[in-house]
Parts: structure tokens; C-alpha cells; sequence
């Protein structure tokens, strides 16, 4: 009887755990392929606070709008979102969101893969948590290069 209580428990969590990576991807997807437009047409749609709420997470939003607000601020050498100075809309269609895996704290991480040009790709990690019953992105790396902005690196708003 034990036996059959775990692994009905088992079977469960394994697809709760497979729902909630799915809606980390669909998020991370959805949040992409508007943002991408958005941007690629030089608008101001890409950094509109309907977007940028409903798929960034609330501190991370805080951290951008409070560098933004920096004189002579160079802590965003790029785009935070694409690690990119700009984006060109035939690029869109290259873009790739693989599955998301599980990080510690009941996070989630996509791989997300850019269209760039030359038709390379940049390969980006979107770090998402559960925020309001909805998976959204606090952090991104760019894996290609290497590099991540150090948006939370307290510093960088000292005087």
C-alpha cells in the first residue's frame, strides 16, 4: 500500500513539475517574440510597463527603471533582455526557446536562442520565477559571450 502511495505521489509531482517548466517555456516564449517585435521596430512598445509587467518580474523591473535613472549610466552596455545594441527584424524567425529546467529555489531556466546577424545566434539562460502566480524573467545571461550585467550588483547605483 506505501508503494502504491508514492508512486501515485510521485506521478503527481512529475506532472505538476512538467506543467510548470511548460508555462516557464510559453512565458518565455510569448515575452520573446513580443519583445523582439517591439524593439526591432524602434518603438517604444519594447519597453512599454504593460509588457514589461505581465513577464518581468517586479524587482527586476525596479533594478532597470533605477539604473535608466543613473547620470552617465553604464552599467547597460546593451540591451538587458537580448545583449544587443539593436535588433533587425529578419532576425525574429531564427528565434529558439528550448524547454525549462529546473534551478534552485523552485526557479526555472530557458534557453533562449537569438537570431543575429551573419545568421548566428546568441545564446541567452532567462532565469524565471513564480511571481503572482505567473512565471516571469528576473535574469538574463548571455552565455555566448560569457557575460552578465550586473544589474544587481548593489554598486553600481552608488554615487
Amino acid at each position: 500500500m506505501r508503494t502504491l502511495l508514492f508512486t501515485v505521489i510521485f506521478i503527481i509531482s512529475s506532472c505538476a513539475f512538467a506543467s510548470a517548466g511548460q508555462d516557464a517555456r510559453a512565458q518565455a516564449e510569448a515575452f520573446y517574440k513580443a519583445y523582439l517585435t517591439a524593439l526591432s521596430s524602434n518603438s517604444d512598445g519594447a519597453y512599454s510597463p504593460a509588457l514589461l509587467r505581465k513577464y518581468v518580474a517586479a524587482d527586476t523591473i525596479k533594478r532597470l527603471n533605477q539604473i535608466r535613472q543613473l547620470p552617465e549610466q553604464e552599467v547597460l552596455e546593451a540591451d538587458y533582455f537580448t545583449y544587443s545594441q539593436d535588433y533587425d527584424p529578419s532576425w525574429i524567425p531564427a528565434l529558439k526557446i528550448e524547454d525549462a529546467k529546473p534551478a534552485p529555489g523552485g526557479e526555472e531556466v530557458v534557453e533562449v536562442f537569438l537570431g543575429i546577424e551573419d545568421g548566428k545566434k546568441l545564446h541567452l539562460e532567462v532565469f524565471m520565477k513564480n511571481e503572482d502566480s505567473h512565471w516571469k524573467i528576473y535574469r538574463v545571461r548571455d552565455v555566448t559571450n560569457n557575460y552578465e550585467s550586473p544589474i544587481f550588483d548593489d554598486s553600481v547605483l552608488a554615487p
